[in-house]
């Protein structure tokens, strides 16, 4: 009991930050994903070099820890431990003054947790763990300094300790910058837990992670799709809701550090890869490391392209490198057998999501200009010759998602044409009769097999409409009113769904 009263301070710190870490073990995943640490003298080099190099690769060392959240946690914890018995044993705190040398770790907690859309945009290596590593080495160089001082000078002064911990402190040279301190929105956090299950094929997780949010941002709607599609259900976009917002700028307390977001560098080379860009997949994931350096999200991403391009030397070189790894290197074990056997990487669902979507035109490379929801959409709005089902789905679901109207003509006509003993899809029929209609379509409605309450509906949604209109309302006010009711229609989405922000 005695224990329990003496040490209370560190133990409710211990518990209170397992807590919050543990609440955040998705975005801590996240900084071990965008990371990658190999062993070898070769790795070692090239991060040591660099100028910081030493707190770098020992901070890239332990960032891999946070593969498991738990264990990275548990790590982190116990550094900020030592750390506090030093400073008691620094300082001479006793009782209830104890709590200060708790300070720099709630503010190191603080630090980490607030980095948020910044995870994808620093480019020192080991970043998570630095600010702790020169904690650690200030306090503990500073406390044998005092004791060397005390035991063969017999020199003290008040003030010593302090003088000491801030040379030693200040001696590290780090590169330490206050990236952030604004805690990230739920966005952030829903979009961590989406890629996630992108990754790991949980089309499920990643539509029910959509629906728990109420305005999801343009990525969120771009992982939905993806799930919507591989687990044909695509029919279903506006029904779950397509409307995607930007989110603010990523700011810094520094005005020159100011970046816009942009879904090419949150996710670009996994959406690339579920649509089957396997050549824009790999260049935005070289790309990537080239700018940003090594990371376990972005060569995984290399490895499935190059095997799905069949290119299986360039994929043993990727796979070679996470087998040095700690944690990755089960994964590539795993993938490493489609380099053996045609038939596993046939038989995988990997692949039999992603071959229907390879056109047989040349994958050939091309800017996007940095946006690359933008570039999905044109691309298969633009097709016009599609090889098999699903990929016919995608284009006439594109051309909606996009609003183009004229594309959606030209698939309509010939989707109809391609299936002529077929019913139309209630997705198609609904966009038919709001877009077929207008005076500039080439396609007319006439013999087309509609279905009357579909057609009956859309009399009820127009007649509604107008006289919201006549009512003088603002389009927020008149979206209120006829969501409830039509906002599982593309109706609904194509007239009030204005904020179009590709970033």
């Amino acid at each position: 009991m005695s224990f329990l009263k003496k040490h209370i301070i560190p133990i409710v710190f211990v518990i209170a930050a397992y807590i919050i870490l543990l609440c955040h073990a998705d975005y801590l995943y996240a900084i071990s994903d965008n990371s990658l640490f190999v062993s070898g003298n070769t790795f070692m080099r090239e991060i040591i070099s660099e100028r910081n190099g030493l707190w770098a690769w020992i901070g890239c060392w332990l960032t891999q820890f946070f593969y498991h959240p738990w264990m990275g946690t548990t790590i982190i914890i116990l550094l900020w431990l030592y750390t506090y018995w030093c400073l008691v044993r620094l300082f001479c705190l006793k009782g209830w003054t104890r709590i200060f040398a708790l300070l720099p770790q709630c503010v190191l907690l603080y630090l980490l947790l607030c980095l948020g859309y910044w995870i994808y945009y620093i480019k020192s290596p080991g970043y998570a763990f630095t600010p702790t590593l020169v904690l650690v080495y200030a306090s503990f160089f500073a406390l044998g300094a005092d004791y060397l001082i005390r035991r063969f000078l017999h020199h003290s002064r008040w003030w010593q300790p302090y003088l000491l911990w801030l040379l030693f402190f200040i001696s590290a040279r780090p590169v330490l910058r206050l990236y952030s301190i604004t805690m990230p929105d739920k966005h952030f956090y829903s979009e961590l837990r989406m890629y996630r299950a992108v990754e790991e094929g949980h089309w499920k997780d990643v539509i029910n992670e959509h629906q728990s949010v109420s305005q999801p941002t343009n990525l969120m709607v771009v992982y939905k799709n993806i799930a919507l599609m591989h687990s044909d259900n695509l029919q279903d976009m506006f029904k779950t809701n397509n409307c995607g917002i930007a989110p603010a700028p990523l700011t810094s307390l520094m005005p020159a550090d100011t970046i816009p977001l942009r879904i090419s560098r949150l996710a670009a080379p996994m959406i690339y890869f579920q649509y089957g860009q396997l050549n824009y997949a790999y260049q935005r994931a070289i790309s990537n490391t080239v700018k940003y350096g090594l990371s376990a999200r972005d060569v995984k991403i290399m490895v499935r392209s190059a095997i799905m391009n069949q290119e299986f030397e360039l994929a043993h070189r990727y796979l070679s490198l996470l087998k040095a790894t700690l944690f990755h290197r089960q994964w590539a074990v795993q993938q490493e057998q489609y380099l053996r056997s045609s038939t596993l990487l046939m038989q995988s669902a990997e692949f039999q999501n992603i071959a229907p979507l390879l056109t047989d035109e040349p994958n050939n490379l091309d800017s996007d200009f940095g946006m690359c929801e933008q570039w999905i959409l044109n691309h298969f709005a633009d097709l016009l010759h599609p090889s098999n089902p699903k990929l016919e789905e995608v284009i006439i679901t594109t051309s909606l998602w996009a609003k183009d109207e004229y594309a959606f003509d030209v698939h309509f006509y010939n989707y109809v044409n391609a299936h002529p003993n077929d019913a139309i899809p209630l997705l198609y029929q609904e966009a038919a009769i709001l877009l077929c209609t207008r005076e500039n379509s080439p396609v007319t409605l006439d013999h087309f097999p509609f279905d009357n309450i579909i057609t009956d509906r859309y009399n009820r949604f127009v007649n509604d409409y107008n006289q919201l209109s006549a009512q003088r309302l603002s389009d927020s006010e008149m979206a209120n009113r006829l969501h409830s009711v039509y906002g599982d229609t593309y109706w609904w989405y194509y007239y009030f769904y204005t904020d179009f922000n590709i970033y």
